[in-house]
């Protein structure tokens, strides 16, 4: 028989793991601060991180970036699921758009959505969505 852990033992760990996922998509949004080419992500935060479950639904997100990109962020995981469902990817895929229709509604938001593997086997994704600037395609607006 296997001994089941006390509810404090349970709650400690949900707390740690908890934590840690927060931590890995604050680091993942911290990354794109330091390394984007974009002075609204650079300067202003402009952007959102956050990882996935295999069906979509969102695990966490960072504290850091803009709470308006979560939405989209998570629009465009499901879209990307709905076309090229989990079976198909591979490890070194990426997805990304800048489709109004499929993400935040303008040209500028970008996202990439990436699916992540243990041995093999896809187990995840993690996705980013920021602004940027200079983009070019047809809109209003200067």
């Amino acid at each position: 028989m296997v001994a089941r852990p006390n509810a404090a033992l349970a709650q400690i760990h949900t707390q740690i793991m908890w934590s840690r996922l927060i931590a890995v998509v604050e680091e993942q949004a911290q990354t794109m601060l330091r390394t984007a080419f974009s002075t609204s992500v650079r300067e202003a935060g402009d952007l959102s991180a956050g990882v996935f479950d295999c069906h979509g639904r969102m695990l966490a997100q960072a504290v850091t970036g803009t709470p308006g990109h979560v939405n989209s962020m998570a629009n465009a995981v499901r879209h990307f699921l709905d076309v090229y469902p989990l079976a198909t990817m591979k490890p070194g895929d990426h997805y990304i758009t800048n489709d109004p229709w499929l993400t935040s509604g303008h040209l500028h938001d970008i996202t990439v959505v990436t699916p992540s593997f243990y041995r093999g086997e896809a187990v995840g994704l993690f996705a980013n969505t920021i602004h940027v600037v200079d983009i070019g395609g047809a809109g209003d607006g200067p």
